[in-house]
């Protein structure tokens, strides 16, 4: 497909994203809950040196991280990673069924239905084994070359190899942060359509992913900017992470803390974003066949 025309299909589908959650703000709630999810574990793992949170958290964060996990400052720099932990699973478990109630509800306006959380969440459930496939197969797909990458790096950190040392830990630190992103963003790019396959179609999620790959391919440039141009604000909070042991020395512990909560703000914005203009685009493609 020709660059102007993607672009054209971009701007429209952008404009008819922003018109649809101005008129109907209701489209923000399922990543809100999530929002939400998000924060109850963060307070969780915030208070967990504290009575009686930490009969339960106190032992699993000494078995992770040490006992100087349980005391104040060192509680505070841990509180990424043991988020990040959290953050998974939430995603993984909710996640999902968040993201196909957000998709079901624009479907339901478009058909001039209802867009109650209700009758969605009824509709999403009921296909929430593939959808949790989908978001299992991504994030598989994710961790492991995130893994594979910090482990590659590590390994010539420490073997001293020299124009792995020049960049220092730092930079590299912030590199790496980068392009982990951007690869999740290229796999999120390709299983794009695969929940709405799911909860429109009510395809199995192998089935759906093939859908949603012939749609990312034929729509390449349109697609990649849906979810490009909103994660790059996300972007903001993920390299802000890498500095957070530095922030901390220079302003306050608590940083941390306000840089968790200024990125769970941002992935609630994203992904409603991404979420709708996804749908928006997937409906006007079925419509033209």
């Amino acid at each position: 497909m020709p660059i102007i025309k993607s672009m054209q299909i971009y701007g429209s589908v952008v404009k008819a994203t922003f018109q649809n959650l101005r008129q109907h703000p209701s489209l923000f709630k399922p990543f809100l809950y999530l929002a939400f999810i998000e924060m109850a574990g963060l307070a969780l793992i915030f208070y967990a040196p504290q009575w009686p949170v930490s009969l339960v958290l106190g032992q699993p964060i000494r078995a992770f991280y040490g006992e100087a996990a349980m005391h104040y400052p060192t509680h505070l720099l841990i509180l990424p990673p043991a988020f990040r932990l959290w953050q998974i699973v939430a995603g993984v478990l909710f996640g999902s069924l968040l993201t196909g109630i957000a998709m079901s509800m624009y479907n339901q306006k478009a058909k001039g239905m209802s867009l109650r959380f209700g009758k969605n969440f009824k509709i999403a459930i009921n296909r929430y084994l593939p959808l949790l496939a989908y978001t299992l197969v991504t994030f598989i797909i994710i961790y492991l070359v995130e893994h594979f990458s910090g482990i590659f790096i590590k390994d010539r950190l420490t073997a001293g190899q020299g124009y792995f040392l020049k960049m220092g830990q730092i930079k590299w630190g912030m590199g790496l942060a980068v392009f982990n992103i951007l690869f999740s963003i290229a796999v999120e790019t390709l299983f794009l359509y695969a929940p709405l396959a799911i909860i429109i179609e009510n395809k199995g999620f192998w089935k759906a992913a093939g859908i949603s790959i012939k749609t990312v391919f034929k729509y390449f440039v349109t697609s990649g900017l849906l979810v490009l141009i909103p994660a790059l604000f996300y972007l903001v909070a993920v390299v802000l992470k890498v500095f957070i042991p530095r922030l901390m020395d220079l302003y306050f512990p608590e940083i941390s803390l306000l840089i968790i909560l200024w990125g769970i703000f941002l992935a609630f914005i994203v992904n409603t974003i991404i979420a709708v203009s996804a749908t928006i685009l997937y409906l006007s493609v079925r419509e033209s066949k």
